[in-house]
């Protein structure tokens, strides 16, 4: 008896078949990650400073405060503090408990400061003019919550980062 040698052609063409099945399910997770993985940080950061003088004007003072004029330590606006392809961030007093941070990307086609190397629209059109909006409450003992607002978001649920 001969022995067989190598692979039958419908061996081959199950092989393919299944690394196009894969294939078809890695490249758009991948677009997804790699979007993430660009703008995810980028919104993060631009908010911290912000989420940062909150939490320390809430821990002494025990409520939010009425405007963000009041945290001195903390200035908004991307000639301030060039956010990369985030445009402004926002602070809105709601009542002594509750907040709301915003922020806002570079829509298509908006320039950014001169002074602000690499600010400006990001090359993924999905996240380009949108918005993040994290709510802010604080408890009578001047802890801090901040949680992202899904629904009043316009930045796409698979690109909404995780903030705590």
């Amino acid at each position: 008896m001969k022995a067989q040698k190598g692979f039958t052609l419908i061996e081959l063409m199950i092989v393919i078949a299944i690394i196009g099945i894969l294939a078809s399910v890695a490249i758009p997770q991948y677009k997804t990650y790699t979007t993430r993985a660009q703008t995810g940080p980028e919104l993060v950061g631009a908010v911290r400073p912000l989420q940062l003088a909150l939490a320390e004007y809430a821990a002494i003072e025990q409520k939010l405060p009425t405007s963000a004029t009041e945290l001195v330590q903390w200035s908004t606006g991307e000639v301030a503090n060039c956010l990369g392809h985030v445009k402004n961030v926002a602070y809105t007093y709601s009542s002594a408990t509750a907040g709301v941070i915003t922020a806002t990307t570079y829509g298509a086609g908006e320039t950014a400061d001169t002074a602000c190397t690499g600010a400006g629209p990001t090359s993924e059109p999905e996240m380009q003019g949108k918005t993040l909006v994290i709510d802010v409450t604080v408890n009578t003992n001047g802890a801090v919550r901040f949680a992202v607002d899904a629904t009043n978001s316009t930045v796409p649920a698979k690109f909404l980062p995780k903030i705590g």
